[in-house]
């Protein structure tokens, strides 16, 4: 008897795991410490997916996938793909008032910096203190508050693929006067071989307060977001899957054209 049951576990077992609801745990930043290309591994991203899947049972099989953000908007929008964003804030998604999506707890706080060359360095006083500056952002990333001085002529606006090329050029004195980087990526990226910290001036003055980092969640999927905000009690209690493994970077050099 023993030995029939053992015989029927594997099949038991892929039976479970076909039943699994796939869940696509889209990230739109393709740089440390989220996301790490050509290790699938590596980055917060991929280890929440992982933590998430020892905790969902089987009930759900989550992906860590990168996603362009424009890509990413046009997903949510048509909702045929179950997708999950973390490390976002709802004013990122103009969703102030939540009433867009479902949003979970804090997975981590993190703060918006303002990032200069030493060499020019720039003090940040609120928008208008950029008036005149050329800016060097990520490709489909949204800045709400810079968007009518952009608007207006007032400041240049340079799209480049990744933040690390935009540091890169601040770095190298080339057409750029700032980047806006988050603290969490500066720390990742200050391991970088290809990126010289020392190089850099944050200013005094962060672009925001300190603010939330969650998990973005379809309205129609209210039982995904009762186990996501059900699994964040264990997320909080074990930190260990939100420290970094030592010196993972891009194996990539960054573009020299910019982000």
């Amino acid at each position: 008897m023993r030995l029939k049951y053992l015989l029927l576990l594997p099949a038991l077992v892929l039976r479970f795991a076909q039943g699994a609801e796939t869940v696509q745990l889209a990230t739109y930043y393709d740089y440390v410490p989220w996301f790490v290309p050509g290790q699938p591994s590596a980055g917060l991203n991929a280890r929440l997916a992982s933590k998430l899947n020892s905790l969902a049972g089987g009930r759900y099989r989550f992906e860590s996938v990168y996603i362009p953000r424009r890509r990413l908007d046009v997903l949510l929008q048509n909702g045929k793909v179950t997708l999950v964003v973390p490390w976002v804030h709802p004013r990122f998604f103009d969703d102030p008032g939540r009433t867009r999506y479902l949003w979970t707890g804090a997975l981590m706080d993190d703060e918006s910096l303002v990032v200069s060359s030493r060499a020019a360095p720039l003090e940040y006083d609120g928008p208008d203190s950029l008036r005149g500056k050329r800016f060097g952002a990520p490709s489909g990333h949204r800045f709400p508050d810079l968007e009518p001085l952009i608007a207006a002529g007032g400041l240049t606006r340079v799209d480049v693929p990744q933040i690390k090329n935009a540091l890169h050029m601040l770095v190298s004195n080339r057409r750029l006067d700032f980047t806006i980087v988050d603290r969490s990526a500066l720390e990742a990226l200050r391991n970088d071989p290809f990126m010289d910290a020392a190089l850099l001036h944050v200013a005094s003055r962060p672009r925001t307060a300190s603010y939330e980092r969650s998990m973005l969640v379809p309205l129609d999927k209210p039982e995904l977001y009762r186990f996501l905000q059900g699994a964040l009690e264990a997320l909080r209690r074990d930190r260990t899957w939100l420290v970094p493994h030592p010196r993972v970077t891009d194996k990539h050099a960054p573009a020299t054209a910019g982000k």
